[in-house]
Protein backbone atom coordinates (compact mmCIF):
# COMPACT_ATOMS: atom_id res chain seq x y z
CA UNK A 1 0.00 0.00 0.00
CA UNK A 2 1.42 3.48 -1.18
CA UNK A 3 0.77 6.44 0.46
CA UNK A 4 -2.29 7.46 -1.92
CA UNK A 5 -3.67 4.10 -0.80
CA UNK A 6 -3.32 5.07 2.81
CA UNK A 7 -4.53 8.84 2.42
CA UNK A 8 -7.30 7.35 1.02
CA UNK A 9 -7.85 4.82 3.83
CA UNK A 10 -7.58 7.90 6.07
CA UNK A 11 -9.89 10.06 4.56
CA UNK A 12 -12.54 7.33 4.07
CA UNK A 13 -12.96 6.04 7.13
CA UNK A 14 -12.82 9.84 8.79
CA UNK A 15 -15.76 10.67 6.26
CA UNK A 16 -17.64 7.21 7.14
CA UNK A 17 -17.06 8.10 10.82
CA UNK A 18 -18.40 11.56 10.43
CA UNK A 19 -21.41 10.15 8.48
CA UNK A 20 -22.19 7.48 11.05
CA UNK A 21 -21.52 9.94 14.03
CA UNK A 22 -25.36 11.79 12.97
CA UNK A 23 -27.23 8.45 11.97
CA UNK A 24 -25.55 5.88 14.18
CA UNK A 25 -23.10 7.08 16.47
CA UNK A 26 -22.69 3.80 18.33
CA UNK A 27 -20.96 2.50 14.91
CA UNK A 28 -18.01 5.38 14.59
CA UNK A 29 -15.74 3.39 17.26
CA UNK A 30 -15.38 0.49 15.20
CA UNK A 31 -15.04 2.90 11.64
CA UNK A 32 -12.26 4.01 13.47
CA UNK A 33 -10.97 1.46 15.10
CA UNK A 34 -11.00 -0.37 11.20
CA UNK A 35 -9.35 2.35 9.72
CA UNK A 36 -6.62 2.40 12.40
CA UNK A 37 -6.26 -1.27 12.11
CA UNK A 38 -6.07 -1.13 8.27
CA UNK A 39 -3.03 1.78 8.07
CA UNK A 40 -1.65 -0.01 11.15
CA UNK A 41 -0.92 -3.48 9.12
CA UNK A 42 0.31 -1.54 5.86
CA UNK A 43 2.75 0.24 8.28
CA UNK A 44 4.07 -2.39 9.31
CA UNK A 45 4.66 -3.97 6.03
CA UNK A 46 7.16 -0.93 5.31
CA UNK A 47 9.09 -2.46 8.55
CA UNK A 48 10.83 -5.49 7.17
CA UNK A 49 12.74 -3.57 4.18
CA UNK A 50 13.65 -0.74 6.90
CA UNK A 51 14.70 -3.17 9.58
CA UNK A 52 16.64 -5.28 6.76
CA UNK A 53 18.52 -2.33 5.70
CA UNK A 54 19.48 -0.54 8.58
CA UNK A 55 21.14 -4.70 9.93
CA UNK A 56 22.94 -4.18 6.40
CA UNK A 57 24.30 -0.95 7.31
CA UNK A 58 25.18 -1.64 11.31
CA UNK A 59 26.82 -4.84 9.94
CA UNK A 60 29.08 -2.60 7.24
CA UNK A 61 29.50 0.13 10.20
CA UNK A 62 30.86 -3.29 12.38
CA UNK A 63 28.05 -1.70 14.74
CA UNK A 64 25.93 -4.90 15.28
CA UNK A 65 25.42 -4.70 19.20
CA UNK A 66 23.98 -1.00 18.41
CA UNK A 67 21.92 -2.49 16.05
CA UNK A 68 19.70 -4.19 18.59
CA UNK A 69 19.78 -0.89 20.70
CA UNK A 70 18.36 1.45 17.80
CA UNK A 71 15.73 -0.88 16.83
CA UNK A 72 14.46 -1.25 19.79
CA UNK A 73 14.75 3.03 20.54
CA UNK A 74 12.80 3.67 17.33
CA UNK A 75 10.53 0.77 18.69
CA UNK A 76 9.30 2.78 21.77
CA UNK A 77 9.32 5.97 20.13
CA UNK A 78 6.77 4.39 17.78
CA UNK A 79 4.64 2.61 20.19
CA UNK A 80 4.70 5.27 22.89
CA UNK A 81 3.72 7.84 20.15
CA UNK A 82 0.74 5.22 19.12
CA UNK A 83 -0.33 4.61 22.17
CA UNK A 84 -0.07 8.81 22.99
CA UNK A 85 -2.38 9.32 19.42
CA UNK A 86 -5.14 7.02 21.02
CA UNK A 87 -5.47 8.10 24.38
CA UNK A 88 -5.93 11.61 22.94
CA UNK A 89 -8.44 11.02 20.38
CA UNK A 90 -10.36 9.49 22.85
CA UNK A 91 -9.70 12.55 25.08
CA UNK A 92 -7.30 11.86 27.72
CA UNK A 93 -4.95 14.34 27.13
CA UNK A 94 -2.85 13.68 30.35
CA UNK A 95 -2.44 9.50 30.26
CA UNK A 96 -1.25 10.51 26.95
CA UNK A 97 1.47 12.81 28.15
CA UNK A 98 2.20 10.26 30.95
CA UNK A 99 2.73 7.72 27.99
CA UNK A 100 5.43 9.48 25.74
CA UNK A 101 7.08 10.50 28.87
CA UNK A 102 7.58 6.76 30.17
CA UNK A 103 8.62 6.05 26.40
CA UNK A 104 11.19 9.04 26.15
CA UNK A 105 12.62 7.71 30.05
CA UNK A 106 12.47 4.19 29.07
CA UNK A 107 14.67 5.24 25.39
CA UNK A 108 16.85 7.46 28.06
CA UNK A 109 17.54 4.44 30.49
CA UNK A 110 18.64 2.30 26.90
CA UNK A 111 20.87 4.17 25.95
CA UNK A 112 22.82 4.82 28.55
CA UNK A 113 25.35 2.08 28.60
CA UNK A 114 26.33 3.52 25.12
CA UNK A 115 26.60 7.32 26.76
CA UNK A 116 28.41 5.63 29.44
CA UNK A 117 31.00 3.49 26.52
CA UNK A 118 31.02 6.75 24.64
CA UNK A 119 32.17 8.65 27.78
CA UNK A 120 35.09 5.87 28.39
CA UNK A 121 36.63 6.07 24.76
CA UNK A 122 36.44 10.17 24.66
CA UNK A 123 38.32 9.55 28.62
CA UNK A 124 41.07 7.31 26.90
CA UNK A 125 41.09 9.86 24.02
CA UNK A 126 42.18 12.85 26.40
CA UNK A 127 44.72 10.66 28.86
Amino acid sequence: MGIVQAAGVALLSAMLALLLKELRAAAVPAVRLAGTLLLLGAALGLCAPILKTISELMALADGGAYTALLLRGVGIALLAELAASLCRDMGEGTVAEGVVLFGRLEILLLALPLLRELLNIAKELLQ
